[in-house]
């Protein structure tokens, strides 16, 4: 997903995954031996970004997935008063474009022991929003660990790739810092080859093409310190219809939400029961009159796994989606009637119409027995239905209203570019289209990934918009893109070609003063010219200038002797890449100062000064061996020679310092005493 802009080319979406077999969790653990002495400490670290709401090929959305193996996941850790656990979600409050989404994480339960129905609550209830801020994440992470001694573990599970430039490694620079030793286990979802690749070198990572390999992944990582045997529970269920338990006549299954065969129930006195595997499922009760499903069930070590369906029928809820039939990837709007007049926040939802009931997509809550709201459809052309869920005290729900089946369609999509321009230059793009929510225009090589974008702008912010393209020459194209479906609606090719960059600058200048470049290059509004160390990488800077602000530039030079350079910079690609370079040589300045060598309290006195005069020099006076920065009167070089200072009320032994702000902490280039008396 995007947060802020990033202009690396990417292709962070993942393939579909394959719902193969049932799910035997923790399986890859059983061999593994028993927790390990001493406490534990686990942070899963979930991804919650958009991407996740993107339709498996089976049909299945992402995050139901994610969710069904970590409930099965939690739900079977062992209940061990060593082993705590935490949940952190990054992308599950602000969308993409939104500000802030690059320091959309959080921790939503600290690693306190094993607080399993919050962490199951939490896991199922989190909805994807927006970017993928992985590094900032285990930034935050650190902070989260004790520095207590035991055994510290992070098992991230992704869909995706860094989104917001953040540096992986330098991340874990963070745990480092507070001295804590942390085994780090990324568990990717069907990366492509790219975005594994950004993971090398990061902890231990391994990617995973289906759900049983989900699941594996996931029993490996954790289980040296929470390893365990999947064991059937006993689970019981109690019917009622009117406010009365139905003794006979009913059957109840319970089915897993991975898939695989039904458990039924058996009936003793009105009290049905089986030994089920813990993890999430879906309910059917089947009466004399009708089929029922309960979905949003959860089974669990340590939980009483006790449920009680009313299956007093209800009358249908009404439905109505508006328009009739709504643009793909648009928002339709809902109307509801005959709702039960209950204290419950029930749900409506969209799904396809084959999708089994607990299925969703996007959601909002509702109260009352009528009323109106907002869904965003996904960028699909299937057969879909508005869906009215009754929440049940147990936490489960039924669906008791549906609407008219209705089908989106796509709209015209086109794009409208220069077919030439100049590498790193800057283009107008126009575009026709529904302008649905997350729709983006980015410029990519010509036959790249359908998910892979470099700068963008969303359709909804301009039309035309400006797009600043990539510094490389070569062929490319402009895309019209979904940021949930990554779907190209539709595409102009362009072929960039290369610029020419150049500096000229004195060959070598007094360290500290300021030096006039003047450029051959594009001008963007990104582009910059910089000064820095010979060799220093890539994308570093000290004092610049934009190109943007005029030709020559005017550039001070660090305070610091030695071998250095100039270039061209340019913001628009990541990590700023150097486009032309030119040596320079910083030559030592001559400082000086001559001043009394005592004087009264609070009398002025006349300081003269030999320096380069450049921009941000000051002369001040501060107390003998104060930390180098410090400052109190002062005056400008630029002001005049000499210049003139109030000597302190208070009398002891003082410095007079030739200081510059072209540096911090503003460092000292020259100081004599003085003594106040």
């Amino acid at each position: 997903m995007r947060g802020d802009v990033d202009t690396t080319f990417r292709t962070g979406r993942p393939r579909p995954v394959h719902l193969l077999a049932p799910l035997l969790l923790l399986g890859a653990a059983q061999a593994q031996s028993g927790p390990s002495s001493g406490p534990s400490y686990v942070q899963l670290i979930l991804d919650a970004s958009g991407s996740m709401f993107t339709r498996l090929e089976g049909g299945q959305t992402r995050i139901a997935a994610a969710q069904a193996v970590l409930t099965d996941f939690i739900g079977r850790l062992p209940d061990d008063p060593g082993l705590n656990v935490g949940l952190r979600l990054y992308g599950a409050r602000t969308q993409a474009a939104e500000s802030g989404a690059c320091q959309d994480s959080e921790l939503v339960l600290p690693m306190r022991g094993l607080a399993r129905q919050e962490l199951l609550g939490t896991v199922n209830q989190t909805r994807p929003r927006g970017a993928t801020p992985i590094a900032y994440s285990l930034t935050q992470a650190a902070a989260d660990f004790p520095t207590t001694p035991g055994r510290k573990l992070i098992v991230l599970v992704t869909d995706g790739q860094e989104s917001c430039r953040g540096d992986l490694k330098a991340s874990l620079d963070a745990f480092k810092a507070r001295g804590i030793e942390v085994d780090l286990r990324i568990i990717g979802i069907d990366l492509d080859a790219r975005a594994q690749q950004s993971f090398a070198g990061v902890g231990t990572f391994v990617n995973t093409r289906s759900v049983p390999e989900l699941a594996a992944a996931l029993g490996q990582a954790v289980g040296p310190v929470a390893a365990s045997a999947p064991v059937k529970l006993p689970v019981t269920v109690t019917l009622t219809s009117g406010g009365a338990a139905l003794a006979s006549g009913p059957t109840v299954s319970f089915t897993a939400a991975l898939g695989g065969a039904s458990e039924a129930f058996g009936n003793a006195g009105g009290v049905y029961s089986a030994q089920v595997l813990p993890g999430a499922y879906t309910a059917t009760v089947q009466t004399s009159s009708a089929t029922q499903t309960f979905g949003g069930l959860t089974v669990s070590v340590g939980a009483p796994n006790r449920f009680t369906f009313d299956v007093t029928p209800v009358s249908g809820v009404s439905l109505k989606v508006e328009p009739a039939q709504p643009v793909a990837g648009g928002r339709v709007q809902i109307s509801f009637s005959g709702a039960p007049a209950s204290g419950t926040r029930n749900w409506i939802t969209v799904a396809r119409k084959t999708d089994p009931d607990p299925a969703y997509l996007d959601y909002k809550t509702v109260q009352g027995v009528s009323g109106q709201l907002d869904l965003t459809l996904p960028d699909d052309e299937s057969e879909f239905e508005a869906r009215y869920h009754l929440a049940n005290p147990d936490g489960s729900t039924r669906v008791i209203g549906r609407s008219a089946p209705f089908t989106p369609k796509r709209a015209t999509v086109s794009v409208t570019a220069p077919t030439t321009a100049a590498a790193g230059s800057t283009i107008q793009v126009g575009w026709t289209g529904p302008n649905n929510p997350g729709d983006y225009l980015t410029i990519v090589p010509i036959g790249a990934a359908p998910s892979a974008y470099t700068n963008y702008f969303y359709t909804r912010d301009a039309n035309p918009g400006t797009l600043t393209v990539p510094t490389q020459p070569g062929d490319y194209e402009v895309r019209y893109n979904n940021d949930l479906s990554n779907r190209v609606l539709a595409s102009a090719p362009i072929v960039l070609s290369a610029n020419t960059y150049a500096l000229q600058a004195p060959d070598s200048a007094v360290a500290g003063s300021v030096v006039e470049v003047r450029w051959t290059g594009p001008g963007n509004r990104p582009d910059y010219v910089t000064i820095v160390k010979t060799g220093a990488p890539v994308g570093t800077y000290l004092n610049y200038f934009y190109t943007r602000d005029g030709n020559p530039g005017k550039l001070k030079t660090p305070v610091e002797p030695g071998d250095y350079e100039l270039r061209y910079s340019t913001e628009a690609a990541s990590p700023n890449p150097t486009l032309a370079t030119r040596p320079i040589k910083l030559t030592a300045a001559s400082y000086g100062l001559q001043a009394p060598r005592e004087g009264k309290p609070g009398a002025s006195i006349q300081i003269s000064w030999t320096g380069p005069n450049s921009p941000g020099e000051y002369v001040t006076i501060v107390k003998k061996g104060a930390p180098v920065g410090t400052y109190t009167v002062y005056f400008y070089t630029r002001n005049g020679n000499p210049g003139t200072l109030k000597l302190p009320a208070e009398p002891g032994e003082y410095e007079i310092r030739y200081s510059t702000e072209a540096a911090s902490p503003n460092p000292t280039l020259f100081s004599v005493p003085i003594t106040v008396k």
